[in-house]
């Protein structure tokens, strides 16, 4: 029996045939006219902040994540918040120096609030006896660390 292969079925050999590559569905585009044309390729732009490639229908930058929809917007990695933890604004008038001393000496009575203006947080200590000293301790610490703030929230900074 001649192999199966190489002969047809009257005994001649068969032709090869190249093979063909079909086009895969996704890659052919049906027009309304019934032709089919290749898709085009999608264009890569450029994120305008960091320069990294995206393509068309991208919203967000995967390098920095601008916003293509809100292009007049910085991307959220350069935001600022909407506040600094560290923003000073201007000094109190206050002395530190004093107001350590009555905190240590007199805090129990609320002698170091009344000092710098707080005289509503001065009677609860007068009357709690500084929250039995552990609000004093409190304060020594924020007087000391330069955070302790008068009746206008500016921060009590000057030893002199």
């Amino acid at each position: 029996m001649p192999d199966e292969e190489q002969a047809t079925e009257n005994g001649e050999p068969r032709e090869e045939v190249p093979a063909i590559a079909l086009p895969e569905e996704r890659d052919v585009i049906a027009t309304p006219e019934g032709s089919q044309e290749e898709p085009e390729e999608e264009a890569e732009v450029y994120c305008p902040q960091c320069g990294a490639g995206m393509q068309a229908d991208q919203r967000y930058c995967t390098g920095c994540g601008w916003d293509a929809e809100k292009p007049d917007e910085a991307p959220p990695t350069e935001r600022r918040p909407p506040y600094s933890p560290r923003q000073l604004g201007p000094p109190s008038n206050a002395n530190r120096t004093t107001a350590l001393l009555l905190a240590l000496f007199v805090g129990w009575l609320g002698g170091h609030r009344f000092y710098v203006n707080r005289p509503l947080s001065g009677v609860v200590w007068l009357i709690t006896l500084g929250f039995l000293g552990i609000g004093v301790l409190y304060d020594l610490v924020l007087i000391a660390t330069g955070e302790f703030r008068d009746s206008e929230e500016r921060r009590v900074l000057y030893w002199q």
